[in-house]
């Protein structure tokens, strides 16, 4: 059974893909992305007592009045524990919709705003739509005039279309993912302008929201056959799908990296990128070819590492994100990406990539302070992050680091902030501001930061 964007028969696969520990988890999060509550599991410790258990919590103390009801979207108030994370669920005019972690709720959020504004637009042109789907310049039909009548056929494509059609040679051999359209609708150039289409509404192109993907196709083959081409320069723009983190600069990149290349470009792009960064040949097939990265997952995640060129061991980030179990976790790793490159440029440079044991990982700057990023929206005291803190501050003593410090995009419950803040960790909450938008000074002190957080 799918509802809109969410394979629901999915999550009964999960079960057999959370074999790892929290410890690896909650520090994959030190560089890895988006779990609402990574480390929010049920403990099965003797000492359970010990620590926070998971409850349903409400969403009108979770989320800002304006994610929690906008124009076109309610999310109910209760949000509900689902293994390491929380499932949200969104009411809409055109539906209900699931998402599990905060990221992908903004996501939902945006998607949903952005299918009411195409709606009239779709109204408007379904039967050019429809007609083109089924007439000369349907991909089946299309191709087959080319072998029977290549000379009606050719004549038959719309001013300036016919270009679109010629780019086979650009395309890479290989298969293509889950979330993207067939290698014929590449050929004759829908993709290209689906991609345009898509960047214009501030979506993503590669969504598994499936009445996005419907909303996306309709306006994409009217403006294949022509008609709404010009119009593309009237409608509203929806701003970068996703919000990246890191400023214009890298939001335009990856924006403009997207709009205008092929799947099969982006791979390889992003493959030249990675040798680069001189990662095995190994772990870039490992991660180009991974099932749940589409390629805006990759492209985010692999230019903002490739931006980060005076950073040492970059490659223990890709070790760790192949271990993404579904689409989710994809996103988490790539907003962890994006949450280092903002520290790096906004707050204090980094050094290194530093793996501990365990499958913790964290990053280094140049004056020894130990950072990790954590791109959730609820921390809770759980076992499993006692113990990874444990681990952590054993390294930190062995090697006389003075400073250990957690960003979090959300907020700690007031017991977790207490136990970080007693066993030295410095945490900043609601952090994206202060990576987007803010430098601080490398003399800023632990005491500043956690006074700001709590």
């Amino acid at each position: 059974m799918r509802k809109h964007g969410i394979n629901t028969t999915r999550h009964g696969h999960l079960g057999r893909t959370w074999s790892l520990t929290l410890v690896t988890i909650v520090f994959y999060s030190l560089l890895c992305a988006n779990f609402a509550t990574a480390v929010s599991l049920f403990t099965h410790s003797p000492a359970a007592a010990e620590y926070e258990t998971p409850s349903v919590l409400d969403a009108r103390t979770l989320l800002s009045p304006d994610v929690r009801k906008g124009e076109h979207h309610t999310v109910l108030d209760e949000v509900v524990p689902f293994r390491y994370t929380h499932r949200f669920r969104i009411t809409s005019p055109y539906g209900q919709f699931e998402a599990y972690g905060a990221d992908m709720l903004n996501l939902r959020i945006q998607e949903i705003q952005a299918i009411a504004t195409m709606e009239a637009e779709v109204n408007h042109l379904q039967s050019l739509a429809a007609g083109a789907q089924h007439a000369i310049l349907s991909p089946f039909k299309f191709m087959l005039g080319l072998f029977n009548k290549p000379t009606e056929t050719i004549l038959a494509v719309p001013k300036g279309m016919w270009h679109m059609a010629t780019r086979i040679g650009e395309m890479a051999t290989g298969e293509r993912g889950n979330l993207e359209d067939p290698e014929n609708q590449e050929l004759l150039g829908f993709s290209t302008v689906k991609r345009q289409v898509a960047d214009h509404f501030g979506v993503d192109v590669y969504s598994s929201n499936r009445l996005l993907q419907e909303k996306l196709n309709s306006l994409s083959w009217a403006g294949y056959a022509g008609d709404a081409a010009i119009r593309l320069a009237t409608m509203p723009i929806g701003g970068p799908a996703g919000a990246v983190l890191t400023g214009t600069s890298f939001s335009t990149t990856v924006g403009e990296l997207l709009r205008d290349h092929a799947p099969e470009e982006l791979r390889r792009l992003n493959r030249e990128k990675l040798e680069i960064m001189k990662i095995d040949d190994s772990r870039i097939e490992a991660f180009l070819k991974h099932p749940w990265y589409s390629p805006r997952h990759e492209t985010v995640l692999v230019q903002a590492l490739f931006e980060m060129n005076t950073v040492n061991n970059r490659k223990a980030f890709f070790e760790v994100a192949t271990s993404a179990e579904f689409e989710e976790e994809a996103l988490f790793f790539q907003r962890m990406a994006e949450m280092l490159l903002s520290y790096h440029r906004n707050v204090k440079p980094l050094k290194q990539l530093v793996a501990i044991e365990h499958g913790v990982l964290m990053a280094l700057t140049r004056d020894h302070t130990l950072v990790g990023m954590l791109p959730i929206g609820y921390l809770s005291w759980q076992a499993e992050l006692a113990e990874a803190i444990e681990t952590v501050t054993n390294w930190k003593s062995a090697r006389q680091v003075e400073n250990v410090e957690l960003w979090l995009a959300g907020k700690a419950t007031p017991r977790a902030y207490r136990e970080l803040l007693a066993k030295g960790v410095t945490v900043r909450q609601e952090a994206m501001d202060y990576l987007t938008f803010h430098r601080l000074a490398n003399s800023t002190d632990s005491a500043s930061l956690s006074s700001e957080s709590n």
